[in-house]
């Protein structure tokens, strides 16, 4: 999903994409969108109510996308 996402937006002409909701303690997604270049640009604290947790942040991770 990443790669093709990033694929299709190149192909559409977007420069850069955003991911406005990566609960912070999924750490596979955190790992994964870092390992496809996208850095965490923002927190929303408390945004994400997690059943075992309680509210948890949720990161705004961003990558500008070359050509």
């Amino acid at each position: 999903m990443c790669s093709h996402s990033q694929a299709e937006a190149l192909r559409l002409g977007f420069k850069a994409m955003q991911f406005n909701f990566v609960v912070s303690t999924n750490e596979v997604a955190v790992s994964l969108w870092r390992k496809h270049g996208f850095s965490i640009v923002g927190t929303l604290p408390g945004a994400f109510q997690h059943r075992v947790h309680g509210y948890v942040d949720a990161y705004v991770m961003f990558k500008t996308l070359a050509a």
